[in-house]
Protein backbone atom coordinates (compact mmCIF):
# COMPACT_ATOMS: atom_id res chain seq x y z
CA UNK A 1 0.00 0.00 0.00
CA UNK A 2 1.78 3.24 -1.14
CA UNK A 3 0.36 6.56 -0.14
CA UNK A 4 1.42 9.95 -1.98
CA UNK A 5 2.57 12.80 0.58
CA UNK A 6 0.68 15.63 0.56
CA UNK A 7 2.12 18.34 -1.30
CA UNK A 8 4.40 20.92 0.36
CA UNK A 9 2.55 24.42 1.65
CA UNK A 10 4.21 27.46 0.08
CA UNK A 11 7.26 29.33 1.19
CA UNK A 12 6.56 32.46 0.32
CA UNK A 13 3.09 32.95 1.38
CA UNK A 14 1.87 36.41 0.82
CA UNK A 15 2.31 38.85 3.61
CA UNK A 16 -0.66 39.57 5.95
CA UNK A 17 -1.88 43.64 5.38
CA UNK A 18 -2.76 45.76 8.18
CA UNK A 19 -6.70 45.54 7.36
CA UNK A 20 -6.90 42.17 7.48
CA UNK A 21 -4.42 42.00 10.53
CA UNK A 22 -6.95 44.22 12.28
CA UNK A 23 -9.82 42.10 11.26
CA UNK A 24 -8.15 38.50 12.55
CA UNK A 25 -7.40 41.01 16.03
CA UNK A 26 -3.77 40.21 15.86
CA UNK A 27 -1.24 42.57 15.38
CA UNK A 28 0.30 43.04 11.71
CA UNK A 29 3.25 41.18 11.08
CA UNK A 30 6.42 43.26 9.16
CA UNK A 31 6.96 41.67 5.79
CA UNK A 32 10.53 39.94 5.49
CA UNK A 33 12.96 39.68 8.60
CA UNK A 34 13.16 42.25 11.88
CA UNK A 35 16.15 44.94 11.77
CA UNK A 36 19.00 42.74 14.05
CA UNK A 37 19.73 44.64 16.92
CA UNK A 38 22.87 47.21 17.12
CA UNK A 39 25.99 45.22 18.31
CA UNK A 40 29.35 46.51 20.83
CA UNK A 41 31.91 46.98 18.10
CA UNK A 42 34.04 43.81 17.32
CA UNK A 43 37.27 45.47 19.38
CA UNK A 44 37.46 48.43 22.54
CA UNK A 45 37.55 51.97 21.47
CA UNK A 46 41.11 53.03 21.67
CA UNK A 47 41.45 55.46 25.06
CA UNK A 48 44.30 57.88 25.62
CA UNK A 49 47.79 56.29 25.63
CA UNK A 50 49.00 58.30 28.77
CA UNK A 51 48.09 55.33 31.13
CA UNK A 52 50.47 53.29 29.58
CA UNK A 53 52.89 55.95 28.96
CA UNK A 54 53.25 57.14 32.92
CA UNK A 55 53.41 53.77 33.56
CA UNK A 56 56.33 52.65 31.44
CA UNK A 57 58.12 55.85 32.67
CA UNK A 58 57.16 54.71 36.25
CA UNK A 59 59.30 51.47 35.55
CA UNK A 60 61.97 52.95 33.42
CA UNK A 61 62.40 55.55 36.56
CA UNK A 62 62.12 52.56 38.55
CA UNK A 63 64.92 50.59 36.91
CA UNK A 64 67.62 53.79 36.63
CA UNK A 65 66.98 55.23 40.53
CA UNK A 66 67.62 51.60 41.59
CA UNK A 67 70.21 51.00 39.16
CA UNK A 68 72.00 54.21 40.46
CA UNK A 69 72.01 53.73 43.89
CA UNK A 70 72.84 50.27 43.71
CA UNK A 71 76.11 51.07 41.82
CA UNK A 72 77.33 52.93 44.70
CA UNK A 73 76.10 51.05 47.46
CA UNK A 74 77.98 48.32 45.49
CA UNK A 75 80.96 50.57 44.83
CA UNK A 76 81.06 51.11 48.73
CA UNK A 77 80.66 47.36 49.92
CA UNK A 78 83.51 46.71 47.17
CA UNK A 79 85.37 49.19 48.89
CA UNK A 80 85.35 46.86 51.95
CA UNK A 81 87.62 44.58 50.19
CA UNK A 82 90.73 47.11 51.78
CA UNK A 83 90.11 45.64 54.92
CA UNK A 84 90.05 42.08 54.52
CA UNK A 85 92.70 39.52 55.26
CA UNK A 86 93.29 37.38 52.65
CA UNK A 87 94.96 34.41 53.40
CA UNK A 88 95.16 31.24 51.08
CA UNK A 89 92.90 32.43 48.74
CA UNK A 90 89.90 33.20 51.16
CA UNK A 91 89.19 36.42 52.44
CA UNK A 92 87.92 36.99 55.84
CA UNK A 93 86.85 40.01 57.73
CA UNK A 94 86.69 39.97 61.43
CA UNK A 95 84.31 42.83 62.54
CA UNK A 96 86.10 42.98 65.86
CA UNK A 97 89.16 44.33 64.58
CA UNK A 98 87.75 46.75 61.71
CA UNK A 99 88.33 50.36 62.54
CA UNK A 100 85.80 52.99 62.56
CA UNK A 101 85.83 54.10 58.39
CA UNK A 102 85.40 50.75 57.88
CA UNK A 103 82.06 50.67 59.96
CA UNK A 104 80.96 54.06 57.88
CA UNK A 105 81.44 52.61 54.92
CA UNK A 106 79.36 49.65 55.68
CA UNK A 107 76.58 51.43 57.19
CA UNK A 108 76.54 53.65 53.89
CA UNK A 109 76.63 50.51 51.31
CA UNK A 110 74.23 48.87 53.30
CA UNK A 111 71.69 51.78 53.53
CA UNK A 112 72.59 52.73 49.37
CA UNK A 113 71.54 48.79 48.82
CA UNK A 114 68.38 48.71 51.15
CA UNK A 115 67.12 52.17 49.56
CA UNK A 116 68.04 50.70 45.79
CA UNK A 117 66.27 47.74 46.22
CA UNK A 118 63.18 49.42 48.08
CA UNK A 119 63.30 52.42 46.06
CA UNK A 120 63.23 50.09 42.64
CA UNK A 121 60.54 47.77 44.16
CA UNK A 122 57.93 50.42 45.08
CA UNK A 123 58.58 52.32 41.71
CA UNK A 124 58.12 48.81 39.76
CA UNK A 125 54.70 47.70 41.68
CA UNK A 126 53.61 50.82 40.79
CA UNK A 127 54.34 50.56 37.18
CA UNK A 128 53.58 47.25 37.14
CA UNK A 129 50.31 47.36 38.56
CA UNK A 130 49.02 50.73 36.32
CA UNK A 131 50.47 48.88 33.21
CA UNK A 132 48.04 45.94 34.07
CA UNK A 133 45.42 48.13 34.11
CA UNK A 134 46.01 50.17 30.95
CA UNK A 135 46.54 46.76 29.09
CA UNK A 136 43.31 45.92 30.25
CA UNK A 137 41.67 49.36 29.33
CA UNK A 138 43.64 49.50 25.86
CA UNK A 139 44.92 53.03 27.16
CA UNK A 140 48.38 52.82 25.54
CA UNK A 141 48.89 48.94 25.39
CA UNK A 142 52.06 49.36 23.68
CA UNK A 143 53.66 51.18 26.69
CA UNK A 144 51.82 49.20 29.29
CA UNK A 145 53.34 45.67 27.85
CA UNK A 146 56.68 47.30 27.96
CA UNK A 147 55.79 49.07 31.85
CA UNK A 148 55.36 45.17 32.77
CA UNK A 149 58.31 43.20 31.33
CA UNK A 150 60.52 46.64 32.95
CA UNK A 151 59.09 46.05 36.12
CA UNK A 152 59.45 42.66 36.19
CA UNK A 153 63.14 42.33 34.47
CA UNK A 154 64.18 45.19 36.25
CA UNK A 155 65.32 43.45 39.68
CA UNK A 156 67.66 41.77 37.53
CA UNK A 157 69.41 44.62 35.81
CA UNK A 158 69.57 46.17 39.43
CA UNK A 159 70.82 43.39 41.17
CA UNK A 160 73.55 43.04 38.30
CA UNK A 161 74.22 46.52 38.58
CA UNK A 162 74.95 46.16 42.35
CA UNK A 163 77.48 43.22 41.23
CA UNK A 164 79.23 45.82 38.77
CA UNK A 165 79.52 47.86 41.61
CA UNK A 166 81.16 46.05 43.89
CA UNK A 167 83.36 44.89 41.42
CA UNK A 168 84.45 48.62 40.81
CA UNK A 169 84.49 49.07 44.57
CA UNK A 170 86.94 46.14 45.18
CA UNK A 171 89.02 46.13 41.45
CA UNK A 172 91.57 49.00 43.57
CA UNK A 173 92.54 46.22 46.23
CA UNK A 174 92.60 42.73 44.43
CA UNK A 175 96.31 41.67 44.04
Amino acid sequence: MSSTPPPPEPYDTPPVTRAEAAQSGYPAASAGYAAPAPTAPAGRAKGSRGLGLIAFVVSLAAVVIGSILALLGGIQSGSLAQFADVANGTATLDPETLPEAANQIGLAAGALSVSAFLIWGVLALWGLIQGIVAAVKNRGRGWAIAAIILAVLGGGVVLVVFGIGAVIGAAPYAQ
